[in-house]
């Protein structure tokens, strides 16, 4: 057992079978289906969080009837079998359970998906499509479906059936006092309300019996005035107890659900802690919603409030984080950045891609992130910038057995991220700046030279075999708006909060921008962000949500089509609307891109046999492409 975390480790039993420790991975990367069939990509993704050291390995939102899906339609077919019984073995192989989340979606399906959407009522939707009320012929259909799912998913080998009755899907609708409208036996009081989801569970243990473990993912509560409470799902776990063996609790409200970096940690505790709390519930109780780390994981079942923890993000950024943390190398522990950029690339573009894990969804072509090869011909490598990509670059290296110097012009690694240790609203950039400015010194192979400039005479005294150019971006100044020079970039706003003024304005209404206006309100200065075009329009939906929180909370003002015309010693002129208008204030920043920092590649591109460019030096655009920059630089370093 690990001394750090002996709680999070402590085998439980559950249905019968015994778990090795108290971690859940998550339901999630749910379009990588074609043909009804998950990919080999799918297996190799669910496999890695078996190998990572996870008890129970979820295979996400498998939905139990056409119409019933919100995601591409997987199939429960016995053509399918062979690839769901891999998929059960992958996880199995690897002393985890295979766990199978069963889903309808109802109300919530997407039109392009589903042709007649039916759920609790006749009506409208907020979405505007028109669904159907579901008949009793309609409900014996999905109670069958279930049942049949469940059966499927046994004689596949899974080991547990996770049925979804959270999130606003088919059975939280019934619940849902603020959904559910009907005046029949299923709706009105909370006796009523249960009943359908009470006969999806009774089908599924009548038909696979104690075969397999049933659990449900439920939400502890509606999150809104005259929604149902941590009191209404302590009440019908109590009811659903004959049936089920254990459930997990996250919450309604999309920002809780999935919460980014602006929500705290552990947002849904208080909800799992009422329904435990009320002794109505016998079976383990999991807790899932950004639960960042096993230091967290560990506090919250050692307090009680949880028997075990479903960790999603968490294991996408490092799916090896519970063997890491069980054999106590915390510091190699990658964290999450919660900035949804899984999230809202498997919905946007069906693209699964984590900011700080370059392998994520790619597992089955390139192979598990801790399974670096190593370089058949060692090498003496030279990585110029101390960013995300330049340390990616330096430990990847590192692990390959070759040589690595690490040279960085500040004082301290980071790149610009180093804004971060300031930054008011994101701990979780925060966490994987220390992660990084750690990391290269545990690996006796890497040299780390802070404070020094390279320039094309010191590079070369290195003689290095090959040489990694990390030099980053640099800020886009307005030179097109007279006056600029009064204003300064907008890292100097978290560098020097000393010298900002209580009325500031931001000229540029992107990620950047937007976020460091946040910042500054949660400081208590009075920020106005000029965007010429749209805010935020370099953000995904999920994000962006959370963005818009604190915009909200802290009291950022916008201005869209605003044309910013001169910084005065006043403030900002702009136009819009046909008129011009001034904007005090006491500090202007811009925040209006980056360049790429190339100047040095250009100077040193023969000063070793190969030398590479990577991330905003390459390119601008965010850590994640840094990151998968210098990781397959690394790889391809001792090829020739």
């Amino acid at each position: 057992m690990s001394n750090l975390y002996p709680n999070l480790f402590q085998p439980i039993t559950i249905g019968g079978r015994t778990l090795k420790n108290r971690i859940m991975s998550a339901p999630n990367m749910l379009f990588q289906v074609v043909d009804g069939r998950p990919t080999d990509y799918y297996v190799g993704y669910l496999e890695h969080k078996a190998k990572g050291g996870a008890a129970i390995v979820n295979l996400g939102e498998v939905p139990v009837i056409r119409g019933g899906n919100h995601t591409p339609f997987i199939e429960l077919i016995p053509e399918n079998l062979n690839i769901f019984g891999e998929i059960a073995d992958a996880i199995k192989e690897h002393g985890a359970m295979a766990s199978i989340e069963l889903t309808h979606c109802g109300r919530k399906g997407r039109p392009w998906i589903n042709k007649q959407l039916k759920g609790p009522n006749r009506e409208i939707t907020e979405n505007g499509i028109f669904c159907e009320a579901m008949t009793e012929q309609d409900m014996e259909e999905v109670i069958t479906a279930y049942a049949d799912a469940a059966e499927y998913a046994v004689t596949a080998g899974f080991d547990m059936a996770l049925i979804h009755a959270g999130h606003s899907w088919l059975l939280e609708q019934f619940l849902s006092p603020l959904v559910n409208k009907r005046t029949d036996e299923y709706g009105g009081s909370l006796e009523n309300r249960m009943r359908f989801p009470l006969r999806v569970l009774k089908a599924i243990r009548d038909r696979v019996g104690n075969k397999i473990i049933i659990a449900a993912r439920i939400s502890g509560s509606e999150r809104a005035e005259g929604g149902f409470t941590p009191a209404d799902m302590a009440e019908f776990l109590n009811r659903a107890e004959e049936y089920l063996d254990m459930a997990e609790v996250s919450t309604e409200d999309w920002n809780y659900c999935m919460p980014s970096t602006y929500i705290p940690w552990a947002s849904n505790r208080e909800f799992v802690r009422e329904i435990k709390q009320s002794g109505k519930v016998k079976f383990p109780l999991y807790l899932v919603g950004s639960i960042v780390s096993p230091e967290l994981a560990e506090e919250i079942i050692a307090s009680g409030d949880a028997d075990g923890i479903s960790f999603s993000r968490a294991l996408i950024a490092d799916p090896a984080m519970p063997n890491k943390a069980r054999a106590g190398r915390i510091d190699e522990i990658t964290p999450c950045l919660r900035c949804m950029r899984c999230t809202d690339g498997d919905n946007k573009t069906r693209f699964f891609r984590c900011s700080v894990n370059p392998t994520t969804g790619h597992e089955t072509r390139v192979g598990f992130m801790e399974d670096i090869p190593e370089a058949k011909i060692k090498k003496n490598v030279l990585v110029i910038g101390g960013g995300p990509g330049g340390v990616e670059a330096a430990v990847t290296a590192a692990k390959r057995g070759h040589t690595v110097t690490l040279m960085e012009k500040n004082e301290e690694l980071g790149g610009t991220i180093r804004y971060a240790k300031d930054d008011a609203l994101k701990p979780d950039l925060k966490r994987y700046l220390k992660y990084i400015q750690k990391l290269p010194y545990l690996y006796p192979n890497i040299t780390v030279k802070l404070g020094t400039e390279a320039t094309p005479e010191l590079v070369a005294s290195f003689k290095a075999d090959h040489i990694i150019v990390a030099t980053g971006g640099e800020p886009i100044a307005p030179t097109f708006i007279e006056g600029w020079e009064k204003a300064r970039d907008i890292l100097d706003a978290y560098f020097h909060p000393e010298s900002v003024g209580e009325e500031v304005v931001i000229i540029g209404g992107g990620l950047s921008g937007v976020e460091a206006a946040a910042h500054l309100g949660a400081l208590g200065k009075k920020a106005t962000v000029l965007e010429k075009y749209t805010c935020l329009s370099d953000v995904g939906t999920s994000y962006g949500w959370g963005v818009k929180l604190a915009v909200n909370q802290y009291g950022v003002k916008l201005v869209e089509q605003a044309d910013v015309l001169e910084i005065t010693d006043e403030g900002v002129r702009y136009a819009m609307g046909g008129r011009e208008i001034l904007k005090k204030a006491d500090s202007v920043f811009y925040a209006i891109g980056m360049r790429s920092n190339n100047k040095l590649f250009y100077e040193i591109a023969d000063k070793a046999p190969f030398v590479d460019i990577i991330g905003d030096a390459a390119q601008t655009a965010r850590i994640g492409e840094a990151v998968v920059g210098g990781y397959y630089a690394a790889l391809d370093i001792g090829a020739f």
